[in-house]
Order: C-alpha cells, then structure tokens, then sequence
C-alpha cells in the first residue's frame, strides 16, 4: 500500500478524530495542513465529492470525512492492533452521532465565534503556521475575503456563540450524566471509537497537552474563563484523562 495522505485543517477538531484514529492503528502517513479557502481547490484537484476536510487519500481510494477515514482504518489496520469498534455498535453509533452533530458542530461555533469574529489575528496565525513565505503572502492578501466567508458560513457572532455555549453546557450535562455510573469509557470496557469521537470534539475545552497542534493555538479570553470555570466537570476531566491515556503518537 502507497503512503497515505492525510489533508486536514490543523485545529480542526473533526480532522483530530481521523488522525487519532490513524495513529491508533499505526498507519505512517503524511499529514497535509490546509488553509480555508486553499482546501477547496485542492479537494477539487483531488477528485473529492465536497470541499469538506479531512480528505485521506490512501492506496488508490479517496475517503472524504472523519466517519469514512475511521471505518477505512478499522477495515485496514494491521492484525495485532486492537479493533475501536466495540460489540454493541448500535450504542456507540449513537453517542458517535450525537456528539458529531451536536457537540462538534456547537464547539466549533462557540470557539470561531469569538476567535475569528474578535480576534481574527490569531486564527490566521494558526493557520499560515510553517507556510513558505509565497503562500503566507497570498494567504494573508486573501484572508479578509476568508474571514468573512467562515463567518457567514459557519454562522458566527455574539449571539450566536451565546446561544452554542448553552448547547454545549447541555451535552457536558449529558456527557456528566453518562459518567456519572463511573465507567471509564463511553461503550462497553475498552476503549472505543466512541471515545475517540467524543475526546476529540470536545478537546477544544480541555486544550489537552498531548493534541498535535494545540501548542499553537491561542484562546480567546471570553473561552478561556469558561475552560477555567468548567475544568472540574466530570466531562472535562474525562477528555483529559482519555487524552492522558490514549493519545501517545
């Protein structure tokens, strides 16, 4: 099998869920960062059936979006690496699919809310990061147009970062509901793509030592009091520690 080729949005938290899942399984592949806007001429150039990342690009096949990446690596993964897919796959595609629709989509939001909406500086900053200087410049001369489509894309503002803060306090309820029997992971015994899904969507929150790309990315200070006020919640803590046990590539 040629080496695959991961192209992903650094920060992105959906992109985080594939790469973790790569690494689980101890796929080598390159990693491409990708900027807005840039990322639509290459999905395009690539054949992708949308614009959307991750894209993995693997031995011949296209795999567009962190759900199809995960099922390709547990059909792929060498023998002696422990299947994510646990026995009671109704359950776990239940939490997997809450979590993607709900807490992902709402902590996005709640993060380029303030980030690009207040502080644009610093989410250009992240993205340009290691750019060769020709593709900075025209990066940084297209990133007025950039910014305000990410707004009206992704619907962001104060309101709207208000209105996603109280959705995802409602799923760190749920999620605290979920822990509060002490399991140690969402689905069965062992750790499972269903614990992958939710640590990675709700990493923003915890900032996890162990995440690739975190180390770059500053805060808003609005978000920054809320991680602070929240770092004690069962949820919280559980990302942390699941980071702390499982994220080791």
């Amino acid at each position: 099998m040629s080496k695959p080729i991961l192209y992903i949005f650094s920060i992105s938290h959906f992109c985080e869920k594939a790469r973790w899942t790569l690494d689980h399984h101890g796929f080598d592949y390159d990693v491409q960062y990708l900027q807005p806007g840039i990322h639509m001429q290459v999905a395009k150039k690539l054949g992708a059936p949308g614009t959307s990342l991750p894209i993995l690009v693997a031995d011949g096949e296209l795999l567009q979006g962190s759900e199809k990446i995960f099922d390709w690596a547990e059909a792929k993964k060498k023998e002696e690496s422990r299947c994510l897919t646990p026995e009671n796959i109704e359950d776990c595609h239940e939490i997997e699919k809450r979590i993607d629709d709900i807490a992902g989509v709402h902590v996005r939001r709640y993060f380029y809310s303030e980030s690009l909406v207040e502080y644009p500086k610093s989410v250009r900053a992240v993205y340009s990061k290691d750019l060769p200087f020709v593709r900075k410049m025209i990066f940084y001369v297209m990133w007025g147009v950039i910014q305000r489509r990410m707004i009206e894309f992704m619907d962001l503002g104060p309101d709207q970062r208000l209105e996603s803060r109280e959705i995802v306090l409602g799923e760190l309820d749920w999620m605290d509901g979920l822990l509060s029997d002490g399991r140690t992971y969402l689905v069965g015994d062992k750790f499972s793509r269903a614990d992958i899904t939710a640590a990675s969507l709700l990493a923003p929150l915890t900032v996890p030592n162990e995440h690739p790309v975190y180390e770059f990315n500053k805060l808003p200070p609005l978000m920054v009091e809320d991680i602070e006020s929240w770092k004690n919640r069962p949820s919280i803590k559980w990302v942390r520690e699941i980071y702390s046990q499982h994220r080791l590539s």
